[in-house]
């Protein structure tokens, strides 16, 4: 069991487990219709945790070339969503939210990719809205680089 300064988290079937020892740099949800085909669900909310206080407890995700830029993995046993990793963030590993053991201890700083949004999607929050990406992190992703 985890301290209070640790975060842990997993896949739904447990056959991967991470644990930061460090709190979250930053959270954010993503509209982008990448993060929406790597998740299937509408949105995909990511919590950035500094790469030196991050490890695998059990078993490390697959990861998949998305683009030229950044790599998504993902439990090869049940294909759940666990972490994305960019070529310009290499300082932090991305975990999806939804993968913490206690999701309700982080905070999500904004909402990006907005200019993608679902049309129906409603946000009905104060959080900060960017069309691309935050002005809070480097970036290399654009629309044309897709990975199709």
């Amino acid at each position: 069991m985890p301290d209070e300064s640790e975060y842990e988290g997993g896949c739904l079937c447990g056959a991967l487990r991470y644990r930061s020892t460090a709190p979250p740099l930053r959270g954010v949800i993503c509209h982008c219709s990448m993060c929406r085909k790597h998740s299937g669900a509408p949105v995909l909310a990511l919590v950035h945790f500094p790469l030196q206080s991050f490890r695998w407890l059990k078993g490390e995700p697959t990861r998949y070339q998305s683009s030229q830029f950044a790599q998504r993995g993902f439990c090869s046993a049940c294909g759940s969503t666990i972490t994305m990793h960019e070529e310009v963030l290499r300082d932090r590993v991305q975990v999806a939210l939804g993968s913490l053991d206690d999701p309700d201890r982080v905070r999500v700083d904004d909402h990006v990719w907005t200019q993608e949004k679902i049309s129906w999607f409603e946000i009905d929050d104060e959080l900060p809205r960017f069309r691309q990406s935050s002005t809070a992190v480097p970036t290399k992703a654009s629309a044309s680089d897709d990975g199709r």
